[in-house]
């Protein structure tokens, strides 16, 4: 086994791995030898004479006396081209059933780019959803969280994204999904697509391992010059693990039980996409969403950090409209940065129209005439099937060129 000797595992709590070692620095990559095999980790913690690692997998096997080896391997893989087509876990290990992955070894720590790296937008990042691409269109290198509760169809409206989206290359993180879930996942790979998965079954830290890597992935691909469409299914229960790691080392729980440690990573990891130089990572990220933002830390801190909000609408899932955006309480920060003109006032347009259908809606059930005297109200009731018609869309991707114009023609009527 490469590496030089640490030490000797002297507990397993939480877990967490104790080491009793001198010269591990936070961040180095760990190797446990086990009777069985061998257990890679990363040291989280230190002092001058122990260390706390974070293995990325089962504990099974792991005793005291055990031996510990710093070994810069274990945190490398061949990121970038030789993982498109390919599904792994957080180790780098095919999940495809396919041969072993060769390629150059990289150190899969992803790193933000420097204010002098990042760069402008570079033009409208079309995902074939019109009621995304007109009313909320967003920036290539745009960071964006699909906001909603349990059963709104965030993954399927996910799913709808990498099909329609404009990338030349998709990162898909399935971090704490079900089994069944990102089995379904693995059969639609494609050539442009790599997948890097952890399932809800995994301990905390590979989880948290398999962000990372995915996150490091889209980054080697971005350098290369690729737009890159990274997909995080979900950032909540990347939060979470982050949140079980931090708790298991100690850490003393924050506002709402989160660590800090935990809501400070998951803005590492946010920071990591954006556009740069070379080329651009536009983050599409779900986040559950069962409240008030002001009551969830992790939903607080995510709109916080991220430059747009499609919020999923549950009454709108059970009516059967897909995708169920909530338009009224959806934002895209960069749409003024990417958008012509006469795209933003259509979209002001029909944004406006939604709200007041919204707005008008309690008075409807009552019997009431709300458009009396309103004639905006009024238009809006009027186009009211034809904007109910453009914000619903099948599995087809829709052409940008398909809705702008339809879009377009909404606003005209709205007028």
């Amino acid at each position: 086994m490469s590496g030089r000797a640490a030490g000797a595992v002297t507990a397993i709590r939480g877990g967490l791995v104790e080491v009793d070692a001198s010269g591990v620095a936070v961040g180095d990559g760990m190797r446990i030898r086990t009777r069985g095999g061998t257990l890679d980790a990363r040291a989280i913690a230190a002092a001058p004479r122990c260390a706390t690692l974070a293995p990325f997998g089962s504990l099974d096997g792991v005793a005291p006396g055990d031996l510990a080896v710093v070994d810069p391997a274990v945190l490398c893989l061949p990121l970038g081209t030789p993982l498109l087509g390919r599904a792994i876990d957080a180790r780098g290990l095919p999940l495809d059933g396919g041969a072993p992955i060769r390629g150059a070894l990289r150190r899969a720590i992803p790193v933000a780019p420097t204010a002098a790296e990042r760069a402008a937008g570079h033009g409208i990042f079309w995902t074939g959803v019109r009621a995304i691409d007109g009313p909320l269109p967003l920036a290539r290198g745009a960071r964006i969280g699909l906001f909603g509760a349990p059963g709104a169809g965030k993954s399927t409206l996910l799913d709808a994204i990498v099909r329609g989206s404009s990338a030349d290359a998709v990162v898909l993180a399935l971090i704490g999904e079900r089994g069944r879930e990102a089995e379904g996942r693995l059969r639609t790979l494609t050539p442009r697509t790599a997948v890097v998965c952890a399932t809800g079954d995994r301990p905390a830290t590979e989880r948290l391992r398999a962000a990372e890597v995915a996150f490091a992935q889209a980054a080697a691909l971005r350098a290369r010059g690729l737009h890159v469409l990274l997909v995080v299914d979900s950032l909540a229960r990347v939060a979470s693990a982050a949140r079980e790691i931090a708790l298991a080392a100690g850490e003393p729980a924050g506002r709402g039980g989160v660590p800090p440690s935990a809501l400070a990573g998951l803005a590492r990891l946010v920071e990591v996409a954006g556009p740069t130089r070379a080329g651009s990572i536009t983050l599409v990220a779900t986040v559950l969403s069962d409240g008030p933002a002001a009551h969830d830390p992790v939903t607080e801190a995510a709109r916080a950090q991220l430059d747009g909000h499609v919020v999923l609408s549950e009454r709108l899932a059970r009516a059967g409209r897909f995708p169920a955006i909530d338009l009224p309480a959806s934002a895209s920060r960069t749409a003024a940065d990417v958008a012509a003109p006469s795209h933003l006032r259509a979209a002001m347009r029909l944004r406006a129209a939604v709200a007041a259908l919204d707005d008008s809606r309690e008075a409807r059930s009552l019997g009431l005439d709300p458009a009396a005297g309103d004639p905006h109200l009024a238009r809006a009731l009027a186009a009211e099937p034809p904007i109910d018609a453009f914000l619903r869309q099948d599995a087809e991707p829709s052409p940008p060129l398909r809705t702008l114009t339809e879009l377009c023609r909404l606003a005209d009527r709205l007028e």
